[in-house]
């Protein structure tokens, strides 16, 4: 397996105030597809980026497998 990517998803609250974040952990290597992965979930009032790369070794721990996701 390869790395993973690290993807930030930001969601724009509809009655306002400031945005809410969340980190994801997609067992990916190709942070567009990664990105794709986790935008496909995602309401329009939300923005998904990817922040980099995410080792083998945490996507072995977190026992990610091709394709998978988590979030904290």
């Amino acid at each position: 397996m390869a790395h993973g990517q690290v993807v930030l998803v930001t969601t724009a609250p509809l009655d306002g105030g400031p945005p809410v974040r969340s980190v994801f952990f997609v067992a990916e290597g190709d942070a567009a597809k990664a990105t794709a992965i986790i935008a496909d979930m995602m309401a329009p009032n939300e923005t998904v980026e990817a922040l980099g790369p995410l080792p083998e070794a945490a996507v072995k721990a977190l026992g990610l497998k091709p394709g998978d996701y988590t979030h904290t």
